[in-house]
């Protein structure tokens, strides 16, 4: 049977300004208690910390017999109810690459409740929160640098990996969801789709930050030149991304499934970017 190549189903988070921490409605709740959390520049969250070398990539590979694909998530030293336990399991789904400790899933979570403040300052009108900003960047820093020291030997690549992947996560998870009843994905095969992804950003957000479009200040001429480059960077990204990925799907619905996947989110993607060029 041909697979299906319509649309999965509508996201209602697209595109570079997804809001990387709207995973669950407990981060809405921790970044705002109560407030509304607009969109945010993707790219936020990458300038925070280095983004991961392509070594360092490498390191996050396919198979590796060092551990299980997907490691069960540490258990919390107290009993978590409400929106802690939903952001506790926001945490542990985005760091279960890792190999759990209390002390490790400690640290992440105070790292995450640090991201989500910068994200939610970045997006307000609230002057003292923005002047906060600088602040909790160094408090970042410093909690990644001590995770470092939490980490088994060799996870320091997979946590720097991971810890600007809130995107790509998120639209793992969406397609995922959206061939379980006719090609549902396993553990490998999810992991192998979120490691290539990863990997073929890496450019496209390096052109991204360089080209200023982001951040303003482009007169009009530049933006245009500047969506010319970051469109080409993204339209490379994609395509590369499935060619490399189809090794690792035998599933050809699957892949197929896959393939429509992104170029729905390249074609939303793209649109958004032409509205930061036009100045919209």
């Amino acid at each position: 049977m041909a697979a299906d190549t319509r649309p999965l189903h509508s996201m209602s988070l697209r595109g570079v300004i997804i809001p990387a921490l709207m995973v669950f409605a407990a981060v809405v709740w921790w970044a705002g208690r109560g407030g509304n959390l607009q969109t945010v520049d993707s790219l936020s969250a990458s300038e925070a910390s280095p983004s991961a070398t392509h070594s360092e990539l490498e390191q996050f590979a396919i198979g590796s017999d060092e551990r299980p694909d997907l490691a069960p998530p540490a258990q919390a030293a107290v009993v978590e109810v409400g929106a802690d336990a939903s952001f506790g399991a926001y945490v542990d789904g985005k760091y279960r690459f890792l190999e759990p400790s209390e002390k490790l899933r400690a640290a992440l979570l105070a790292r995450e409740r640090i991201a989500v403040a910068i994200n939610t300052a970045r997006q307000s009108n609230d002057a003292a929160a923005k002047e906060a900003i600088p602040n909790q960047l160094a408090e970042l820093a410093a909690l990644d640098q001590k995770i470092g020291t939490l980490l088994r030997p060799g996870d320091l690549a997979t946590f720097e990996v991971l810890k600007d992947s809130d995107i790509e996560q998120f639209q793992l998870d969406d397609y995922a969801g959206g061939v379980n009843t006719v090609a549902p994905l396993s553990d490998s095969d999810r992991k192998a789709i979120l490691y290539t992804k990863l990997v073929h950003r890496q450019r496209f957000r390096q052109v991204l930050a360089d080209s200023g479009l982001m951040r303003g200040g482009l007169n009009g001429s530049e933006r245009q030149y500047a969506f010319a480059e970051v469109s080409r960077s993204l339209s490379e990204s994609r395509d590369s991304n499935l060619q490399e990925v189809r090794q690792y799907l035998y599933n050809d619905e699957q892949f197929a499934l896959l393939s429509n996947y992104e170029n729905s989110e390249y074609a939303a993607e793209l649109e958004k970017l032409r509205g930061i060029a036009k100045g919209e």
